[in-house]
């Protein structure tokens, strides 16, 4: 095999991967310079289960690209609020230089409505039998597809402030799994393009 090919397959499973999440928000602060290299994960979920499942693959996704990020599940247990000052505390002492947190902005459904082929001109015979077999195997229809908007926060942790957000938009994820891998794929290229992480 050789090298222009696996380069082209590697792209090409990268936007499959990646076809149904989307970037619709890139910010990074102005005064922002030094990449970060010790970030912990947060996974704002009603699930805990989610939460870590979610947390864990942030970092092991990190770690194939050599960055060393901390699961904030290791550190703030479920029975915690999770607030700033949770957090903070959490942090102190550790080499953790900032922080990621990734949470839902809205979930919602989209219906969309598919027209008959007949509405776009039939020319069949009314009085054949083909007609009526046409309207029940053709007619309009409707499907729905489940929207996901999530926000996607960097804080420093020296300076309690907000240096990159991003939000993605996935649309019709198969699964939750499929949605976490999507969503850390799509934010941590990101972060590397906006040299954020390092």
């Amino acid at each position: 095999m050789n090298i222009r090919y696996f380069i082209v397959l590697a792209l090409s499973v990268f936007i499959v991967s990646c076809a149904n999440t989307k970037v619709t928000e890139n910010w990074t602060h102005v005064e922002h310079s030094e990449p970060y290299k010790h970030p912990m994960i947060i996974g704002i979920s009603d699930s805990q289960q989610t939460r870590q499942i979610y947390e864990k693959h942030f970092v092991s996704e990190l770690k194939k690209i050599n960055i060393t990020a901390t699961a904030s599940y290791t550190l703030i247990n479920s029975k915690q609020k999770m607030n700033r000052e949770t957090v903070l505390k959490a942090v102190q002492g550790t080499d953790i230089d900032s922080v990621i947190v990734t949470y839902l902005v809205s979930s919602e459904t989209e219906v969309k409505h598919h027209e008959s082929p007949l509405s776009q001109g039939y020319s069949g015979d009314i009085e054949g039998s083909r007609l009526s077999a046409t309207l029940v195997a053709t007619r309009g229809r409707t499907s729905s597809a489940e929207i996901i908007t999530l926000k996607n926060d960097l804080y420093d942790v020296q300076t309690k402030t907000l240096i990159w957000t991003t939000q993605t938009r996935t649309v019709a994820p198969e699964s939750i799994d499929e949605a976490i891998t999507d969503v850390v794929d799509l934010i941590i290229s990101q972060m590397i393009s906006d040299d954020v992480i390092k």
